[in-house]
């Protein structure tokens, strides 16, 4: 098990698409790990591979080569509502139920613990109520999500993920449809939630500067080369992000 100091693992691992015989490999031979209550960003240009991996890692996508482990035991041996238990997932997709209130998104993420008549038990309104105190949307819990904006909605999704209370939690691109006001309070939002938590949380984004300033550890993906993983100011001092980045100089850390 690792003694739980990795949440999740990757051994050898490559991510990509099959049609027919031919393979498209985005990335391989990765080889990564997300430490227990960290913030991790993964950065990198449009079609490298930051989304489909991150979709591999839910195991929402096949995997072309190796093997993910998340707390020891391999991917593919969890049951689906045993994994939804262990790691919640936020992803660009809308969100079709647009007749929910902000409680009511934020209690599905309750529902990999639900019996099958879908009760909720007075646990489950406690990390409910938690999450959503923690990520400051209370006064907008019998708001319809169709009525709150952009900001206000990302906002409720973390809740319903940190509501599962895995020790992983996986967002792709969490600010890609927000304005640069509301992409600052949802990485400051996530960086709070991992320090008060104590949970792992690992996230593709554009938003570079904001992620080397709040992220532990960042996974730096690029076309051609292996996967960098360091902490930002290595990758700034070796010249990584310099490299990926050509427009970023001077960085103020």
């Amino acid at each position: 098990m690792d003694n739980f100091s990795h949440i999740m693992t990757t051994t050898d691992l490559s991510v990509g698409y099959k049609n027919g015989k031919s393979v498209n490999t985005l990335m391989e031979s990765l080889t990564l790990r997300i430490p227990k209550g960290k913030f991790i960003a993964l950065l990198g240009a449009n079609g490298v591979g930051k989304s489909t991996l991150i979709r591999t890692l839910a195991n929402l996508h096949p995997i072309l080569k190796g093997e993910i482990c998340l707390k020891g035991k391999n991917i593919k041996e969890y049951a689906s509502k045993e994994f939804a238990q262990q790691l919640s997932l936020v992803l660009t997709d809308p969100v079709q139920s647009g007749n929910l209130t902000v409680y009511e998104l934020v209690e599905m993420g309750r529902f990999p613990f639900t019996n099958w008549t879908g009760k909720l038990m007075p646990l489950d309104q406690e990390k409910i109520e938690n999450a959503i105190q923690l990520c400051e949307i209370s006064y907008l819990k019998e708001q319809k999500i169709t009525e709150i904006s952009d900001g206000q909605l990302q906002k409720a999704m973390i809740a319903r993920a940190l509501a599962q209370d895995g020790e992983l939690m996986l967002l792709d691109e969490p600010t890609v449809h927000l304005d640069a006001n509301n992409r600052y309070t949802i990485l400051k939002l996530l960086r709070n939630l991992v320090d008060e938590t104590q949970k792992s949380i690992l996230i593709s984004t554009h938003q570079v500067e904001i992620a080397l300033k709040m992220a532990d550890e960042i996974w730096l993906a690029n076309c051609g080369e292996n996967m960098k993983c360091g902490t930002p100011n290595e990758l700034i001092k070796n010249g990584d992000i310099e490299r990926a980045f050509p427009y970023l100089k001077k960085l103020d850390l």
